[in-house]
């Protein structure tokens, strides 16, 4: 893959010239193209345009054709300056900003008048135009791979209101309450858009969906709706009704999914809210579409159908695997999405915690009881985004007791002098030859051996990633004198762990703790079968690297962007600390950091609270240092309680419980609780043996 600012090639598209990231000079003239593309325009004309020479040349947009030219301007005596301009079509620039409204928008509001430093679109937001050749020279087949318009869903409990609001195609709410203060659940028709889908609950049943005509304005209360004391002034929001074959109620809904909704209509015991206008998740639409699709009217299902929750880019099977270019966000309902449909119970939170471990350092450990999993959630996520023992980007390597140094999972010189590659090194040198393809090595039972003995040189050359011409590098990790050549860890490499903690197994140092996310798996609910009902197939997408790969390895690479994050993270920490120093198991640097780029991968991608993502950091990066028998750890763990509860420990399990349901880290307080209790027995430790 050929890339150079704003252009990028891939070889394998047939006929591709190159693709431009949309920027502020598509909206202004056309593009500048880099020297390196010059070679490319050069095959597809035939010919390469001489220094002071202009041609015309014709896009083909949607069979429609579309004037340019191709100039090559003098830059200085030895450089050429080639660029696609079409300064004067004014059609072909409003078609630009039409087709591109996402990074038009977002390029206006965030450009700084007469500064010349460009702005960059998010990767998640980025737009693009293809440039493919023909079998006429300046003349070439334009592709626009924009983002589609993102249809949003939402729930109205209209009540009485309900055929009056039909009757008239509308939504009204006022925009104050009776005492004179802006309410939420009104105020948020002015976020609903044009094509947005509502639905209509009215008399305990879900009787319509609307699908939204345009976007609210401000209106007066309608002649035909009784006023129930409400101020006339409101907002409107013009709605056109479609009918269900059959009503659903509330019940119909499963209580799990009304439970996840806390943000959308229903409360975290699943009721249904007071109010009036609340979001509704893409998880709980698709659950209802799968579920009661058939009681949706033509149109509803239709425009449901047409609508991709996972694909806001139309790419061919052969675009999708060469430049993979979806949100994190949706990335991860595609994965949660995948590993459900294979019978497997996680919840989406799981899934983005093991995402976010992953992109803020390539070694994740998932402990826990036999029987969670651990395994499988790994295989799964890996195949969920094309990596499968078939193409080589998935290895399980099982580890073995006897282990006592690295030699068995990197290689050792066998008596005639050759290296013997182990199965790791083996994984490496494919990841070498693929370095835009993710590849994911599942140590398992990784703590049957001592992990210190045999994975050390991995964890240390872990360590020494730093950037060298804008790319990641390592140390050495097999010299050249063992491998007839320096091998390094690719950036693609991505190292899991299963571990159980029990007689058979050994414990982890500090040094290993220090260097990877522990993720636990303890929770089972044999009951729960609601998971395994009605499952769709889901396929795999092909993931680039770049949807995993950390873009942080110093602190200072983030600081600059984020300083209130990090500012507010280390507050936190050092509040922390003061706790653990009382056994030395305090946090340094590393630490820090890592919990910093976690935090700021989560904010960037809205993926959840501060308070939610910190819990997930505190669980799987502190707790497991500590461990011990005597007075101090008892002290500290009731420290930590307090912090995360504002509340004094007190051994007894209702209060405690409700201390944990209101706590700031609800998950780490349980923790801490059944630290605690372990500690009666005499030790204690993160660990369940």
């Amino acid at each position: 893959m050929k890339k150079v600012r704003s252009w990028e090639k891939v070889d394998t598209l047939k006929n591709l010239i190159g693709r431009k990231q949309v920027d502020w000079s598509i909206f202004e003239y056309g593009s500048h193209i880099p020297s390196e593309f010059h070679e490319d325009f050069a095959d597809a004309n035939g010919e390469y345009l001489k220094i002071g020479n202009k041609k015309n040349v014709e896009l083909i947009i949607d069979d429609k054709s579309y004037k340019a030219n191709l100039v090559n301007n003098k830059r200085d005596e030895s450089k050429d300056a080639l660029q696609l301009r079409y300064d004067s079509n004014k059609e072909l620039k409003e078609l630009m900003k039409h087709q591109f409204k996402s990074s038009f928008k977002y390029i206006s509001e965030h450009k700084i008048e007469k500064s010349k430093k460009p702005v960059i679109t998010p990767s998640e937001a980025a737009e693009f135009i293809d440039f493919y050749k023909t079998d006429r020279p300046y003349v070439y087949q334009v592709k626009i791979i924009n983002k589609k318009q993102k249809t949003k869903f939402w729930w109205v409990n209209q009540g009485k209101a309900y055929n009056e609001q039909k009757m008239g195609g509308y939504l009204w709410a006022p925009q104050k309450s009776k005492q004179n203060r802006a309410i939420s659940y009104h105020i948020d028709l002015l976020k609903a858009e044009e094509g947005d889908l509502v639905f209509c609950y009215s008399l305990q049943e879900v009787r319509s969906i609307g699908i939204v005509q345009k976007k609210a304005e401000e209106g007066d209360q309608p002649s035909e709706m009784v006023s129930h004391g409400w101020k006339r002034d409101g907002i409107i929001l013009e709605m056109k009704y479609f009918d269900l074959e059959s009503p659903f109620t509330k019940e119909d809904i499963p209580l799990e999914w009304r439970i996840k909704e806390e943000n959308g209509p229903f409360d975290r015991n699943g009721d249904l809210k007071q109010g009036y206008f609340y979001s509704v998740s893409e998880e709980l639409l698709n659950r209802l579409f799968e579920r009661f699709s058939g009681k949706f009217p033509e149109e509803i299902r239709n425009k449901l159908i047409s609508y991709s929750l996972n694909d806001p880019i139309i790419l061919t099977k052969e675009e999708d695997r060469a430049y993979m270019n979806i949100s994190s966000k949706d990335l991860i309902n595609h994965i949660h999405a995948y590993i459900t449909a294979k019978g497997f119970y996680y919840t989406k939170e799981e899934v983005t915690n093991l995402f976010l471990s992953l992109k803020t350092k390539p070694f994740v450990i998932l402990s826990g009881i036999s029987g969670t999993g651990k395994t499988k959630i790994v295989q799964w996520f890996a195949e969920s985004v094309g990596a499968t023992e078939e193409n080589g980007q998935f290895t399980l390597i099982p580890i073995r007791p006897d282990w006592n140094d690295g030699s068995d999972l990197l290689g050792y010189v066998d008596i005639k002098g050759d290296f013997k590659p182990g199965p790791f090194t083996t994984v490496i040198e494919k990841a070498e030859q693929n370095p835009d393809d993710p590849y994911f090595v599942l140590l398992d039972e990784m703590n049957l051996a001592r992990v210190e003995h045999y994975f050390s040189d991995v964890l240390s050359v872990m360590e020494s990633r730093k950037w060298e011409n804008g790319k990641t590098v390592t140390s050495a990790l097999l010299s050249a004198e063992m491998a007839k050549r320096d091998i390094r860890l690719p950036v693609n490499l991505y190292v899991i762990g299963t571990v159980n903690m029990d007689e058979t197994t050994h414990p982890f140092s500090k040094k290993v703790l220090d260097r990877a996310n522990t993720i636990e798996f303890n929770r089972v609910e044999l009951s729960n079968l609601s998971f395994l009902e009605e499952q769709v197939e889901v396929e795999p997408k092909l993931v680039q690297d770049h949807m995993f790969r950390s873009k942080y390895l110093h602190l200072k690479d983030l600081y600059l962007g984020n300083q209130e994050l990090v500012k507010k993270v280390t507050a936190e920490l050092e509040d922390i600390n003061k706790s653990l120093q009382l056994t030395n198991a305090h946090i340094g640097y590393r630490v820090r950091d890592e919990i910093c780029f976690y935090l700021a991968y989560n904010e960037d991608s809205e993926l959840m609270s501060f308070e939610r993502a910190f819990d997930h950091c505190i669980l799987q990066k502190i707790l497991p240092r500590i461990s011990g028998s005597d007075t101090r750890v008892e002290r500290l763990l009731e420290g930590l309680y307090r912090l995360f509860t504002t509340k004094e420990y007190i051994d007894d399990e209702e209060s405690n419980e409700i201390s944990i349901r209101t706590a700031r880290y609800p998950k780490s307080a349980a923790k801490v609780v059944e630290m605690l209790r372990r500690l009666q027995d005499g030790f204690t430790s993160f660990w369940i043996s």
